[in-house]
């Protein structure tokens, strides 16, 4: 988890509403009101395989892919237009060290995830297991250490649901938590690989989510054929104590970088395209227009210079995933300003283009990076910003206004660099 943590806030509904208002009130009562203080942590485990080579922990270590380093190209010119945060959120990183990425079982093992910045895995002798937890400062934007895990500033404690079976957490902290669908896709659902290839998906009975109710939640989980009556809700109960609890380590290691792994799983699930009752353009442009934010002002004018080139618009929402997934598989040239729900360029074929329009306060490498394990060409154009924020959060939400002259040059060159149709 990292600077692509709240990076693409997605359309907020009234049930979102209703529950950030409960967490922010949760929040208020945990750190006021003292209520099961026993359930506080009593000390953090480090290591999960050090945990499991001691002798009567409950806890058993499964090593799925070694650690190593990670490099991505950066062009010059993007690099210097990144933009700049606090703590992690720096320019975008050009190689990072990996961790092993692993499943740690933890017999009456518990979860406590109450709010966007924590995710607390506690063994059975009470003390957080530090490297499957997620603790994030969202004050300075950065992942702190295990030992500062909100949960060791609670006073109040739900009591714990207990699950008879064998529950598998979902849980990834940040943007996943508030709903998002990159963040689900990215940080959430690759966990099942790591779950998958330890040889223990199939003992699973419980997957515990951010929230069931998600059209996508349902629809990606469907692909593994494990259905809504399989999903434990955490915004239902916040606190959950399993006969078997699996945890995995962090997608991206704690860091940016998505792995290639990741990217085979979802590829793997999603794909092939499923038939849907309707056809597609192979070029598409992603509206944002009910997004709250990152709308392009020109969009009319946008729209119809993309016509010259046979481009079709499309608004997200409404679709299924199999809709989306259908329509990003076939796609050979996707235009959009940066947002969530270009993370479906994880299903497109090799050699298709991204034409991705930034703010000027809001350049990230987000979709730069996992083009480039993909194979897919990426281009970028770095808007007009009318009153550009100068907060991370401010930046999120900036509007950008198209130069259209611009968009035209790039056009032409994605078009001579896409893939070729394929006969009939």
């Amino acid at each position: 988890m990292n600077d692509l943590i709240f990076t693409h806030p997605a359309p907020v509904t009234m049930h979102d509403v209703l529950l950030r208002a409960q967490r922010k009130a949760g929040r208020l009562l945990r750190e006021w009101v003292p209520y099961n203080s026993h359930y506080r942590p009593a000390g953090v485990h480090a290591s999960s395989r050090a945990l499991a080579a001691q002798p009567g922990s409950g806890a058993a270590y499964f090593g799925v892919v070694p650690g190593y380093i990670s490099h991505l190209a950066i062009p010059t010119d993007f690099y210097q237009h990144a933009t700049v945060y606090q703590g992690l959120h720096g320019k975008p990183n050009r190689q990072e060290k990996v961790p092993p990425a692993f499943v740690v079982e933890l017999l009456d093992g518990r979860v406590y995830a109450d709010n966007f910045n924590s995710v607390a895995i506690l063994a059975a002798d009470g003390k957080l297991v530090g490297d499957v937890s997620f603790q994030y400062n969202g004050q300075q934007w950065n992942i702190t250490p295990p030992q500062e895990n909100n949960i060791f500033q609670q006073l109040y404690f739900q009591e714990p649901l207990d699950v008879p079976g064998t529950v598998c957490s979902l849980l990834s902290g940040g943007g996943a938590a508030s709903g998002n669908y990159y963040h689900w896709l990215i940080d959430s659902l690759p966990r099942l690989h790591l779950v998958q290839a330890a040889g223990l998906l199939d003992a699973v009975d419980f997957f515990l989510v951010y929230d069931k109710s998600k059209r996508f939640v349902q629809d990606t989980m469907q692909a593994l054929g494990i259905g809504p009556e399989r999903l434990l809700d955490v915004t239902e109960r916040q606190h959950v104590r399993a006969r078997s609890l699996l945890a995995t380590s962090s997608v991206r290691g704690n860091l940016t970088h998505t792995p290639n792994w990741a990217c085979d799983f979802l590829r793997s699930i999603l794909l092939p395209a499923p038939i849907v009752a309707r056809q597609f353009s192979p070029y598409i442009y992603i509206s944002r227009r009910d997004a709250p934010g990152r709308h392009i002002l020109n969009e009319t004018a946008v729209e119809a210079l993309l016509q010259e080139f046979g481009f079709e618009s499309h608004v997200l929402t409404p679709y299924s995933q199999d809709e989306k997934t259908a329509l990003f598989a076939q796609a050979r040239i996707i235009v959009s300003s940066v947002g969530a729900g270009l993370a479906n360029i994880v299903v497109s074929p090799v050699g298709a283009q991204l034409i991705e329009l930034f703010p000027t306060s809001f350049v990230v490498a987000d979709y730069l990076e996992v083009t480039s394990r993909l194979g897919i060409g990426h281009h970028y154009l770095v808007c007009e910003t009318p009153n550009a924020s100068t907060s991370r959060a401010g930046a999120q939400r900036d509007d950008l206004l198209v130069d259209l002259d611009a968009l035209r040059a790039l056009l032409k060159t994605a078009i001579k660099r896409q893939p070729q149709p394929l006969l009939a």
